[in-house]
């Protein structure tokens, strides 16, 4: 009897404590979405080029010079895509296709529809030590509530998996804070801290809620991108 009691008390805080803040529960589009003009109050803002230290720079530099050539001839950038790799993190969060979340109070998940990708916050825990998980394409994400602001911090993440191309270490650190904009309109503001960059890299993006959309089935082999012998690029679907 006294176990249910303290059961139905807990059940009662958490679920008290879960209504103090913003659900970001649903599914959400990258905002805005291609050909379509934002709106000021809901746009992202630009992403600068990754601040990195001059050891690292140049290669960044002729990469991107690289990639510039192939958008120029229509061919894929040769990036993870190709490989059927997914994002990791951050580039999940600005994925080509919608992303869900769920939140609970003890955790908030998101899932992008692209390769199936899901990131797992966990909350109100402290963030271990980078060299003490196993590098993932996701990291270890722990969060918490500052008012209404979901913060995320995010360790562990392979150091193959980039963003832009940026080299980074597996210590690298990423700091989300995601809040609402309006009632429809969500921003992240993403800081990434890594020995590989001069100062922090930061930046922010924005989603808009897409009340009636559910995620599709993403299966990469079926769907790949490839470059045939030729040079040319194709779509590799199941018939």
């Amino acid at each position: 009897m006294r176990e249910a009691i303290l059961l139905a008390a807990l059940s009662l805080a958490t679920a008290a404590s879960a209504a103090d803040h913003p659900d970001f529960s649903g599914t959400w589009e990258r905002y805005p979405p291609p050909n379509e003009k934002a709106d000021p109050r809901y746009a992202p803002t630009p992403i600068p080029d990754p601040p990195l230290k001059p050891e690292f720079k140049v290669k960044w530099d002729s990469d991107q010079k690289k990639l510039q050539q192939r958008i120029e001839e229509g061919q894929p950038a040769g990036d993870n895509y190709v490989h059927c790799i997914p994002d990791g993190m951050p580039a999940m969060m600005m994925g080509m296709f919608p992303m869900e979340v769920f939140q609970r109070a003890e955790q908030i998940n998101i899932t992008q529809e692209a390769f199936n990708q899901t990131r797992r916050i966990y909350m109100n825990q402290p963030l271990p030590k980078w060299d003490t998980v196993d590098p993932s394409f996701y990291g270890q994400s722990v969060g918490h509530w500052e008012g209404d602001t979901l913060v995320v911090e995010t360790t562990g993440v392979k150091d193959y998996v980039t963003f832009r191309w940026a080299p980074h270490s597996e210590s690298m650190k990423i700091t989300e804070r995601i809040s609402l904009l309006a009632p429809d309109y969500l921003k992240d503001e993403v800081t990434v801290e890594d020995d590989h960059l001069a100062n922090p890299w930061t930046w922010a993006w924005t989603f808009r809620r897409m009340k009636d959309y559910k995620l599709q089935e993403y299966v990469c082999e079926d769907n790949r991108e490839y470059v045939s012998e030729d040079g040319s690029q194709h779509l590799r679907i199941d018939k």
